[in-house]
């Protein structure tokens, strides 16, 4: 361990007012413009941004939504291209195809729309070569029909026709040195039921695996987990082109911490204070001994103090932190990362000669918490339905226990019966197809967002990060709300 330095001139209150005022992000809403100034690059996200690599998934919170829209901005986009080294972002139009608006874009039509052209039409692919004649057709000389709904029985009427504006757009493209990215984001929302989902999101792939025949066009869709799982959309003729060179959306600890320090340096409360604790760690700590996982370490433990109590038997604050607050795949979502640093600054008494305590920290998961299973909530709003039963149960249990929570409360039934059109939205893509076993299907689906793990010796267990406002016990772990308590390492 790295002896602590002395850091007495380091003004703790303007960093911990930098960490109490961090922005509580909201999800990014269709058709809404990022604000450059929240762009964090993550080196590991660089391939979300290849034109060249077709599908992108990630769970809610991870950025599939900002980095659909970020791209669709040339400052941000330019900016990405210099940071991540890829110079065909320069050259690289990029239109919105898709994103659940209830308005009509440039290229890309509204959601009704879209769901009463899959209701006219039974080609899926007809509505997706529509988007695509839109946002090709200003490479060209041609016209198109000013309707969306006319634009497609146009592509219908005549394939030939269609064919020849793509190809002179490519062609038109590719002389220039340029190329033309079209992005479809949420996916999910593209049908009133799974049925109607599956159809037209399995004929969008179907055109982004055509359109790499393409020197200049590309298409980049982004994709939630539980859809991505579902394996009757990957169900054609060479569908693992593009099923099997994904791009992950993924958060390492290092991302994580390098973005609220991004966070805390920009801050006009404590960007001053920040920069002086970092220069001073740097500039005591010995020659050699500051790879970048130990320079956060340090910077955290000057902020947080080492321990998440009196020694290290409670845990290290930097690896409890984010360890508390990942899910069941073990990812943290940002702004969840955020809520608890946030949440902890507000919590208490500031602490001498520190920005935050450990005590803080867990009231920072609990806060997160909260916020994380909202957050997941709304994009999968059957999550709370099936967790209820769970409620002052003890984890890790077995999972025919769980299951049979379920069958006696009738939870898998409720979510099937259910119209979409309900505040339970779509029930969970596992319980579609007939005949599979409803309980198991619900634990499938839990496991696939992340909200529940099959641990080795077979039983169930949630993280904490849902499990805590889920009001689940398990012993030793951080308490439920309202209850007074701490956690283990």
């Amino acid at each position: 361990m790295i002896a602590e330095q002395p850091t007495a001139s380091v003004d703790f209150n303007s960093i911990r007012q930098g960490l109490a005022e961090l922005p509580r992000a909201d999800n990014h809403a269709p058709g809404q413009p990022v604000d450059p100034g929240l762009v964090y690059v993550v080196s590991g996200h660089r391939s979300a941004l290849d034109p060249e690599r077709t599908l992108v998934v990630g769970n809610r919170g991870m950025g599939k939504s900002f980095w659909a829209h970020a791209l669709a901005q040339k400052e941000i986009r330019e900016e990405a291209a210099q940071r991540f080294r890829q110079p065909d972002l320069y050259r690289t139009s990029v239109e919105i195809g898709f994103n659940a608006s209830e308005q009509t874009g440039r290229v890309a039509p509204s959601l009704d729309i879209i769901r009463q052209m899959a209701r006219d039409h039974r080609d899926s692919e007809s509505v997706w070569r529509a988007v695509i004649a839109r946002a090709a057709v200003g490479f060209t000389d041609h016209e198109l029909p000013t309707s969306f709904i006319d634009l497609v029985s146009w592509v219908e009427a005549d394939a030939e026709r269609y064919g020849h504006l793509v190809t002179a757009a490519d062609a038109r493209l590719a002389a220039t040195g340029r190329k033309l990215l079209v992005v479809f984001d949420a996916l999910d929302r593209l049908g009133k039921d799974w049925s109607m989902t599956r159809e037209l999101t399995r004929g969008l792939l179907r055109r982004a695996l055509a359109a790499r025949s393409f020197r200049a066009i590309r298409l980049k869709l982004f994709m939630r987990l539980d859809q991505f799982s579902d394996q009757a959309l990957f169900d054609f003729p060479d569908a693992s082109k593009i099923r099997n060179t994904r791009v992950d959306l993924d958060w390492t600890t290092s991302d994580l911490y390098g973005l609220l320090f991004n966070r805390l340096s920009r801050s006009p409360h404590s960007g001053e204070a920040f920069s002086r604790l970092v220069e001073r760690l740097k500039a005591t700590a010995p020659v050699g001994l500051l790879p970048a996982d130990v320079e956060q370490k340090q910077i955290v433990d000057s902020i947080a103090g080492e321990f998440m109590g009196a020694d290290k038997k409670r845990g290290f604050v930097f690896t409890w932190l984010p360890n508390h607050l990942s899910d069941a795949r073990g990812q943290t979502s940002p702004r969840t990362f955020l809520t608890a640093w946030r949440e902890a600054a507000h919590h208490g008494a500031p602490p001498a000669g520190r920005a935050v305590d450990h005590l803080g920290l867990l009231e920072g998961v609990r806060k997160a918490s909260e916020d994380r299973l909202t957050e997941l909530g709304e994009e999968y709003r059957w999550v709370r339905t099936v967790l209820e039963p769970l409620r002052g149960q003890m984890v890790p249990m077995e999972q025919e226990f769980l299951e049979s929570l379920w069958r006696k409360r009738g939870t898998a039934q409720t979510l099937l019966t259910q119209p979409a059109t309900t505040a339970l939205g779509l029930a969970p893509v596992q319980l579609a197809d007939p005949g599979v076993n409803p309980e198991k299907a619900l634990v499938d689906a839990l496991q696939t967002i992340g909200v529940l793990e099959i641990r080795s010796s077979g039983k169930i267990n949630v993280p904490d990060i849902f499990r805590v406002e889920a009001g689940i016990k398990r012993k030793g772990g951080v308490k439920p709300p309202r209850r007074t308590g701490s956690a283990d390492g």
